[in-house]
């Protein structure tokens, strides 16, 4: 009997943005891809992605996932997620560019991974449309997956729907048993301190105010490191920018640059004093943020989409708006008062078993047998 396929449409898994198809790219969007694609394993389903290929059409497999690239049209996303879906083998799921005009396939789900165009600058008009093509992706989807409240809010706001069921709120999980804080926390006088930016290095996940505060830490505090964890994009002006920087920082010895593996990056967290997670707009029930939080790390985050959700001011980290000032001015508060750092850290943790990656499993299973039912 041939094995039931659910097909994942999203705009990026394997790294398409440096030509390395050999592994996904490290971001948050990718891992959640994977996590998904071993829950439909785990059912005995078979997970297959389509992907937007930057670089050219590919065929290639991880994990004993078949992953194909399609090339596109950048002025014309909606199109190429109908041409993947048109392929597409068994149950789909666009994980991604939900935000685009796209005729779905009947019968389909809906992943929104938190609200992308909350940008104070975005013009009324587009916004207004926006809201159009976010309606018409709520009526077509059966079921629309909302990481964080933010976008269950704002579908209530804007877009007409009965059933309360269609938009189920899962938040991202983080493996509570994996991401472990160090049992020698408790930090010795005198030794140096770590700040780790552990986000993609993008604009909208902040790494522009998180360099400018990085300027202001570096010169006050000699014990500071700043560690920035994440991927950056090759060929564009955040990746020139951020070298110069770097290459050129009185500092420069104090900072630090690594990708890490998604098996290896809990050891960024364990060796790290705060996280900061600096997000401008585009955010969801961050991955970077709970797993950081379930290594028992204070973290001091902008008040940006699914942020809110987890981050409460005072008790588990530092919740500012997301300017340089106020983010570098919550960073001094930790450095200063270590037994707050440890205090924070430690309800951090409680925090973060709260969205422990077993209920995350389970309810996602729930939704694809319950999908797959129906159909």
């Amino acid at each position: 009997m041939k094995q039931t396929s659910v097909t994942i449409l999203t705009h990026s898994f394997l790294d398409g943005y440096t030509q390395n198809i050999s592994r996904p790219f490290g971001g948050g969007l990718e891992r959640y891809i994977l996590s998904l694609c071993r829950v439909i394993a785990a059912m005995g389903l078979q997970p297959i992605v389509y992907q937007l290929s930057y670089f050219g059409s590919f065929d290639s497999e991880y994990e004993s996932i078949p992953v194909r690239g399609w090339t596109y049209d950048t002025e014309r996303i909606g199109a190429a997620f109908e041409t993947m879906a048109a392929a597409a083998e068994g149950l789909i799921i666009y994980a991604s560019c939900i935000w685009q005009p796209i005729r779905y396939r009947p019968g389909s789900i809906g992943i929104c991974h938190g609200i992308s165009w909350d940008r104070q600058a975005m013009p009324h008009q587009a916004k207004l449309e926006l809201a159009s093509v976010i309606n018409n992706a709520v009526s077509q989807l059966d079921v629309v997956v909302s990481v964080d409240s933010q976008f269950l809010t704002y579908c209530r706001s804007v877009c007409e729907f009965i059933d309360s069921r269609r938009i189920p709120l899962l938040p991202n999980s983080v493996d509570t048993s994996w991401f472990t804080p160090p049992t020698d926390k408790d930090e010795a006088g005198g030794q140096m301190l770590r700040i780790l930016y552990p986000r993609r290095l993008s604009f909208e996940r902040g790494i522009v105010p998180m360099m400018l505060l990085a300027d202001s830490i570096l010169r006050d505090y000699p014990n500071v490191i700043i560690e920035f964890a994440g991927e950056l994009v090759e060929n564009t002006p955040v990746a020139a920018a951020f070298r110069l920087w770097r290459d050129a920082h009185l500092h420069q010895a104090r900072i630090e640059q690594r990708v890490y593996d998604f098996d290896d990056v809990r050891s960024a967290y364990i060796n790290a004093d705060i996280a900061v997670i600096p997000t401008i707009y585009s955010e969801g029930t961050s991955l970077a943020c709970l797993e950081a939080m379930s290594c028992g790390l204070p973290v001091v985050a902008s008040n940006v989409g699914g942020l809110n959700d987890i981050v409460i001011d005072g008790l588990n980290g530092r919740k500012t708006p997301p300017s340089s000032a106020s983010l570098e001015a919550a960073v001094r508060s930790l450095l200063d008062n270590k037994e707050e750092r440890l205090r924070m850290g430690r309800m951090a943790r409680q925090t973060a078993l709260s969205f422990d990656h077993g209920k995350w499993e389970a309810a996602w299973t729930a939704i694809i047998a319950e999908q797959l039912a129906d159909h």
